[in-house]
């Protein structure tokens, strides 16, 4: 694992139903930031609530609708509207009704990429239904970037 991804990959869980394409990676941004486009279904699951705690999130809403929960606010933000989750801040994100379209800067760019490939490969291979241990094991690899709150 560990696969560096390139602009324009796309990671596409048929489960989820989600979309994942890479706008910008740390390779082409020198590191300063990775950037994906992340569609979700109506109704996506939630993701865990966790946090970033050196990294910056900025988040542009292109479509639909997102119910955000950033530290102790629950948002809702609407296409067109954006919003940031500063590092450290507990939060967890997911599309309603019409599902959304979002674009998602996270700065540095640190292993964000690699992290998001490596989750992908672990539930491809495990055919959509990978073990919780699976999934850890890749989070314990990356708590630099990421870790659940």
């Amino acid at each position: 694992m560990g696969t560096a991804p390139e602009v324009g990959l796309e990671l596409v869980n048929p489960v989820a139903g989600t979309c994942t394409r890479f706008v910008a990676t740390a390779a082409s941004t020198d590191g300063a930031y990775v950037e994906i486009e992340v569609t979700y279904p109506p109704n996506s699951s939630r993701p865990p609530v966790h946090l970033h705690p050196t990294q910056d999130e900025h988040f542009s809403v292109l479509s639909g609708r997102v119910t955000v929960i950033r530290g102790d606010e629950q948002l809702a933000v609407g296409a067109g509207e954006t919003f940031d989750v500063p590092r450290g801040v507990r939060h967890q994100m997911w599309a309603e009704d019409e599902g959304a379209v979002m674009l998602w800067r996270t700065s540095p760019a640190q292993r964000t990429g690699e992290m998001f490939c490596e989750l992908w490969e672990v539930a491809r291979d495990k055919e959509w239904a990978p073990a919780p241990l699976d999934l850890f094991a890749v989070l314990a690899e990356h708590e630099a970037e990421f870790r659940l709150a």
